[in-house]
């Protein structure tokens, strides 16, 4: 049992208490985009609407520095985003009328709105994005802007739907940065907010740049703050993965809201702990697995790659070339990349399996077909 008494913070949404979660790592953590940082991610869960979020709170400028030009998730795996883009292109557009124009707060690569503009060519567009890459450039329909949320023009003016996915969890003000949206909503207008799903502990509470994890009630706690009401909050299919969606309207009177959840903000304190236990455990336990092996192969090298790099380096000290289907989509974690073809060439190689949990004995299955020995970490981490 938590004492909400005895927590050291309070919730920056709801102001209620808040306990500690495990660090996962004594002295480093890791940016979404996979760069490894020297400070401790110390994160709080609140024992009452349930978001999680930094044990300190980030300035402004720390963010925005994180976003500069070294941040190249948008153009880390070209393939990957055209799938995501399409993937969350036919989410939005199963909830939505066309509209006459879209803002996308966090528009990476622009490849959503491509997507959205596929099916909805008679609208205007608007991507905004600290970190948009260096070799996007604006298109027909579609304006790109370099910056954050003020530095859309004026001459924009205001949206029939606004969208930002994967972006408000980076915000040092999830509430600030819904007012910010609603200031460019036209009226009866739209705000799509996709992001994590703080209900189900996973990867995302590992990303030091993810300043919340936030619940379905989190989310609407924010909305009131912007004068925003949640007219709907749905999870995302199970090909998208532990993910949701908020939509927001302006407040009225007669503002429709869905009922509150009954969070369990205690079970999912515990729940939490027990994923970043995990993580903690991890270079421990894949070390013991392997005992004196070395030069490992590692099959992936995306995010979940960088996230054993972050949080087990023991381990991956001992990786010595990463392998892949497509070369094409590895990330820039360090050792050489090569063709899975060319590696099971080699058979009985050891081969640390970097990919996420949940396919993990599927891909195994492959590997010892192919005469690779897999090492699976899935019974420790199982999401």
């Amino acid at each position: 049992m938590i004492d909400a008494a005895s927590s050291t913070a309070h919730c920056p949404l709801c102001s209620s208490g808040a306990a500690a979660l495990t660090l996962p790592h004594p002295s480093r953590s890791m940016l979404s985009d996979g760069r490894v940082i020297p400070r401790a991610l110390t994160k709080m869960s609140c024992l009452a609407c349930g978001s999680a979020f930094h044990a300190s709170s980030a300035a402004e400028v720390d963010i925005r520095a994180i976003y500069d030009d070294d941040y190249t998730l948008a153009s880390a795996a070209p393939k990957s985003d055209v799938a995501r883009a399409r993937a969350y292109g036919d989410w939005i557009r199963g909830e939505f009328n066309p509209p006459r124009s879209i803002l996308e707060i966090g528009c990476g690569s622009g490849a959503l709105l491509s997507e959205l503009l596929q099916t909805w060519p008679d609208a205007h567009a608007c991507g905004v994005d600290p970190a948009l890459p260096k070799t996007t450039q604006s298109q027909r329909n579609i304006t790109l802007v370099r910056g954050f949320v003020e530095d859309i023009p004026t001459v924009a003016g205001t949206f029939d739907l606004i969208v930002a996915v994967n972006v408000i969890e980076h915000t040092t003000s999830p509430s600030a940065f819904l007012r910010s949206l609603h200031d460019h909503l036209a009226p009866n207008g739209r705000i799509v907010i996709i992001c994590p799903d703080g209900h189900s502990p996973n990867v995302e509470l590992l990303f030091f740049d993810h300043l919340y994890s936030l619940t379905r009630d989190g989310l609407r706690i924010c909305g009131r703050g912007a004068a925003l009401a949640a007219e709907k909050q749905i999870p995302a299919p199970n090909n998208i993965g532990d993910f949701q969606m908020s939509v927001f309207t302006a407040q009225t009177d007669n503002s429709h809201t869905p009922p509150a959840d009954a969070t369990d903000a205690a079970r999912l304190h515990s729940d939490r702990q027990s994923y970043l236990d995990g993580w903690r455990m991890l270079d421990q336990f894949l070390l013991e697995r392997l005992r004196s092996t070395a030069n490992l192969l590692s099959f992936g090298a995306g995010q979940t790659a960088a996230l054993l790099r972050a949080y087990a380096p023991q381990t991956w000290a001992r990786v010595a070339s990463l392998v892949l289907d497509d070369p094409t989509e590895a990330w820039d974690l360090g050792p050489p990349v090569a063709l899975y073809r060319h590696a099971v060439q080699t058979p009985g190689r050891p081969t640390l399996i970097a990919t996420t949990p949940r396919v993990q004995q599927a891909v195994a299955k492959r590997l010892e077909r192919d005469g690779l020995y897999p090492v699976t970490w899935n019974e420790l981490i199982p999401r």
